[in-house]
Order: structure tokens, then C-alpha cells, then sequence
């Protein structure tokens, strides 16, 4: 059993060391690609509309298979790797969001927090992709000249608690609902992504012994929640 044991581990640090390897090597001729192109687009000034409207595109292209790389990644780290659970402040995470990420920084004046959200139980890493894939959705998914506005509040559930990210956004039809958390599943192509966001919520709450769930109308915005038990810890507790 002892050896088993040994044996499985081994192989899964090597798969991990190839998922690195081969994630690098990836991304390496992506970015050279994306590299060329823009070069192009900089120095050579009789291009056609056409050829520098080609060349944008090709832009657009590489930087969606550089993400999907990425998100592959964040992934499958989720379901091979260990995460140990700790109270972490919600109020305390989403500032940090808005002050790291450029995106949500400038959008701040559209984000509306109930505070004091709940601490929980969980784990800061996994709670920072949950929180930034379900305000980005929150963000982009939103109608033509129309701008988004987000709600953040919580859920007293008892021994758990839903964070809820609420939007004005186009909304999702109620067929839909339970697929939209499946890999690689993009109900609109209109925009951009990779179809691994929301999958990765899904693991990334499991993974905490919670779950996500979403309840909308299509037209007339989303409310996406992730459930997570509380922490037993006075409010204004430590992010872990």
C-alpha cells in the first residue's frame, strides 16, 4: 500500500512538472507571436486597412489562447493540489481586488458593497479567483452602451453564509443555468472568453466544501452566490 502510495505521488509531481513545462512552452511562441505582430502594426506604415485589421485579429486570437492556457492551469491546479481552509474577511479580499487589478479599480464607482460581509471559511488563493471570475462576469456581461452596476451582499444561511454578486447584465436564459458552470461553455460569443471561468468556480467552491449557484432571467441581469460555512471568528478577523 506503501509503495502504491509512493508511486501515485511520484507520478503526480511528474504530471505537475509537465504541466508547467509544457504550459511554458506554450505561452513562449504565443508572446513571440503577439510580439511580431505588434511590431508590425508599429513600424510599418503603408499596411492596408485590411492587413493591419488581419493583424489585430491575430492579436485578439493569441491573447485568447494565452488566457485559456492560463486558466487551464489555475484548474487543474484546483482539482491535484491541497488547499487548507482558514477564515478569510470578504470585506478585507474584495479591497485587495480592487486595489491589485487595474479593471476592477476603474470600475469601482459601478460596485456596491453591503458591508460588513460575514468571514468564512476558506482559502484565500481559491476565494481570490472565485471573487475575480464572478465580478469580471459581473462587469463585461452587460448590453451594448449600457453601464454595468454591481451588487456585492451576503446571506445569513445559519452555519453558512452566500456571498452574492448581483448585476444589470444581459441576464441567462433558465435552461442554461446548470451548464453555464461546465468547462468550456460560452453562451455568448459576442464575448470575450475561454469557457473555464465558471467551471473554476464551481471547483474552486467544492474544493472549500461549498457550493455556487446562479438565478437569473435572460434580459434582466444575474445573481450568481457562493455558499461557504462561517468562521468562527469575531468580524474583522484575519484573511488567513
Amino acid at each position: 500500500m506503501q509503495e502504491r502510495s509512493a508511486s501515485l505521488q511520484e507520478a503526480l509531481a511528474e504530471l505537475e512538472h509537465f504541466s508547467y513545462t509544457l504550459v511554458h512552452d506554450l505561452r513562449a511562441p504565443l508572446r513571440a507571436i503577439r510580439g511580431y505582430s505588434e511590431l508590425l502594426l508599429e513600424q510599418c506604415a503603408h499596411l492596408s486597412p485590411a492587413h493591419s485589421q488581419y493583424l489585430q485579429r491575430s492579436n485578439v486570437a493569441v491573447a485568447r489562447m494565452d488566457q485559456l492556457i492560463v486558466d487551464a492551469l489555475d484548474y487543474s491546479k484546483i482539482v491535484r493540489q491541497q488547499f487548507p481552509l482558514v477564515p478569510v474577511n470578504c470585506n478585507d479580499l474584495l479591497e485587495s481586488l480592487f486595489d491589485s487589478y487595474p479593471q476592477f479599480h476603474e470600475a469601482r464607482a459601478s460596485i456596491s458593497i453591503e458591508s460588513p460581509l460575514p468571514c468564512v471559511l476558506g482559502n484565500l488563493a481559491l476565494l481570490t479567483q472565485c471573487f475575480s471570475n464572478l465580478l469580471t462576469n459581473a462587469l463585461k456581461f452587460v448590453a451594448p452602451g449600457q453601464a454595468p452596476r454591481v451588487r456585492i451582499f451576503a446571506q445569513d444561511l445559519g452555519s453558512r453564509v452566500r456571498i452574492c454578486f448581483e448585476d444589470n447584465g444581459i441576464g441567462i436564459a433558465e435552461e442554461y443555468h446548470a451548464k453555464v458552470f461546465q468547462m468550456f461553455h460560452r453562451l455568448n460569443q459576442d464575448y470575450e472568453g475561454t469557457g473555464i471561468g465558471l467551471a473554476l468556480v464551481k471547483k474552486a467552491a467544492e474544493r472549500m466544501r461549498g457550493a455556487v449557484g446562479v438565478q437569473s432571467i435572460s434580459g434582466h441581469g444575474s445573481h450568481f452566490w457562493l455558499e461557504l460555512d462561517k468562521a468562527l471568528v469575531p468580524q474583522g478577523g484575519g484573511n488567513g
